[in-house]
């Protein structure tokens, strides 16, 4: 019998679907990964030594990359920036408060968020292949706070992203941006 915590420690847990082991402890969560490797492993790796699962330090904001999906929560909603709803190909949640990734990763999806709102600008609509934004990457180094930002659009608008690199640029963050990248990827 699993032994649940009591409350999940993300606000979108439950809907998101980044993350879907919350409500279990970390140590019955290393169990249940040991037995997915293993899963994997055995009808391949012959007779082999399986030394076990080296847990993680941290258990809350330890992700160190990203890639957030540019969508709508509610089809013809509000442009959104997150992670996709649990169980859809298409709706995405606003992940703002998500407690897998560091704080820096949280104001620089809010700070581009605002700026495609405030620039009207369309997310990609993989049905119809019309749009402009698809994704975006943040990687944030855990020893040096590095962050590295990629901005994945198509090529079917031409927008100036100067003013979005400043505004990153003058976020209050704990890390320090080591690039910040305007991707076109039309395929």
């Amino acid at each position: 019998a699993s032994n649940e915590l009591p409350q999940p420690a993300c606000p979108h847990f439950g809907i998101c679907g980044g993350c879907v082991y919350q409500m279990l402890p970390y140590e019955e969560q290393l169990a249940l990964k040991e037995k997915q490797v293993r899963a994997l492993l055995d009808p391949v790796a012959g007779n082999y030594e399986f030394i076990g699962i080296k847990g993680s330090p941290k258990s809350a904001e330890y992700r160190n990359k990203m890639e957030f999906s540019f969508g709508d929560e509610v089809k013809g909603g509000e442009l959104m920036l997150g992670l996709h709803k649990r169980g859809s190909f298409y709706d995405i949640v606003d992940v703002r408060n998500c407690t897998l990734v560091h704080p820096d990763f949280r104001k620089i999806l809010v700070c581009v968020l605002e700026f495609c709102r405030e620039q009207n600008l369309p997310y990609y609509h993989k049905m119809n292949h019309e749009g402009y934004l698809r994704h975006l990457l943040v990687r944030r180094a855990e020893k040096t706070g590095e962050i590295l930002v990629n901005l994945v659009t198509t090529s079917q608008m031409t927008v100036d992203m100067q003013p979005l690199k400043e505004r990153l640029l003058a976020l209050p963050l704990s890390g320090c941006f080591a690039g910040i990248i305007h991707s076109v990827n039309d395929g």
